[in-house]
């Protein structure tokens, strides 16, 4: 799995926080990936997840 930040289109590397992939006992996975930031006005930002069991990645806009 690979979670990835977009601001304004392009990918944020710096300020993102994650943990391991952790097991939730019931064959399921988790992860967080969190992005510190201070929003300005007109910044879109997206959660992008991409996976192997996805034909496309999904995303989340913010």
């Amino acid at each position: 799995i690979e979670v990835k930040w977009l601001k304004n289109g392009r990918e944020e590397t710096e300020h993102v926080v994650s943990t391991e992939v952790m097991q939730n006992g019931d064959w399921t996975y988790q992860v967080l990936v969190m992005l510190e930031t201070t929003p300005q006005r007109g910044d879109t930002y997206t959660c992008q997840v991409e996976h192997a069991s996805l034909e496309h990645p999904l995303a989340q806009h913010w």
